[in-house]
């Protein structure tokens, strides 16, 4: 191998002073630009514990407050908003967070004239009651009245009712003694006459006292055609006595007995 050769395979070509700078700078900003994301990665992990931990022991806080406010709305017809706050108030005994929703709707609608209850928190620490109230149709006996579905409602708070029919019978039969009730007076209405009490008794026998005094004796079964076949003997024969009527009989199968104030009785019998 000759002298040349050798120097030729020995020699390294010089890098230029001013591309080993520029080498050097880009090394430095990439090692500049992981670091600023490292950063960014720590800052947000940072931020997301403390958000998670102070941010939730807060909301903690604000949840375990006691219940310090009560909004109670309604129509107030029947439970006024001092008794209905009363009431609610003093089922309230819990923290916020641990109070127990449908325990507290459920002593609420333990009162008679609550037909329902509607719960809603409001933060931090308050609640928005609305309570939707029973509607009486009529008074049960003396003992509480029937609502719209024909339910028994006991209530000592009877004042409410002086103006409304009664109705008595076994409570079993309560929905259809309110069916009745209805069925009959939209036919009594047609001729001004209104029921003032309509009762089973406790032989089964329906009666009913009108609001003019008159009691009615219906029987037991087919309590509408008997009610129809006295509205006919009304208009042809009573109304211009009705007021001298105490009793009328309908338990005939053709006709009615009719009991007079000065104690004289007539059958009258049905006219084909």
């Amino acid at each position: 191998m000759s002298q040349r050769a050798v120097r030729a395979k020995g020699y390294r070509q010089a890098t230029p002073r001013g591309a080993s700078r520029s080498s050097s700078a880009a090394v430095v900003a990439r090692l500049l630009k992981l670091m600023s994301r490292v950063a960014l990665v720590v800052l947000i992990g940072g931020i997301g514990f403390s958000t998670y931990y102070y941010g939730g022991a807060a909301v903690t806080r604000v949840l375990q407050h006691p219940v310090d406010e009560v909004r109670v709305e309604g129509p107030f017809h029947f439970v006024s908003r001092e008794a209905a706050t009363d009431l609610i108030s003093s089922a309230i005994d819990n923290k916020f967070v641990d109070l127990d929703i449908a325990q507290l709707k459920q002593k609420i609608e333990q009162h008679s004239w609550v037909e329902r209850a509607v719960i809603t928190r409001s933060l931090p620490s308050a609640l928005i009651i609305t309570l939707e109230e029973q509607v009486p149709i009529a008074r049960w006996g003396d003992i509480g009245f029937l609502n719209q579905r024909g339910e028994v409602v006991y209530t000592a708070e009877t004042q409410f009712l002086d103006d409304l029919p009664e109705l008595n019978g076994r409570e079993q039969q309560s929905a259809r003694i309110m069916q009745q009730y209805q069925d009959l007076s939209r036919l009594l209405r047609s001729r001004n006459l209104s029921i003032a009490r309509l009762w089973v008794d406790e032989l089964s026998t329906w009666r009913i006292t009108l609001a003019r005094g008159v009691e009615l004796v219906l029987g037991k079964d087919d309590l509408v055609e008997k009610i129809q076949r006295f509205l006919l003997v009304y208009d042809e024969h009573l109304i211009q006595q009705f007021e001298a009527v105490v009793r009328i009989d309908l338990r005939y199968t053709n006709g009615l007995a009719v009991a007079w104030s000065d104690e004289y009785e007539v059958l009258v019998q049905k006219t084909s």
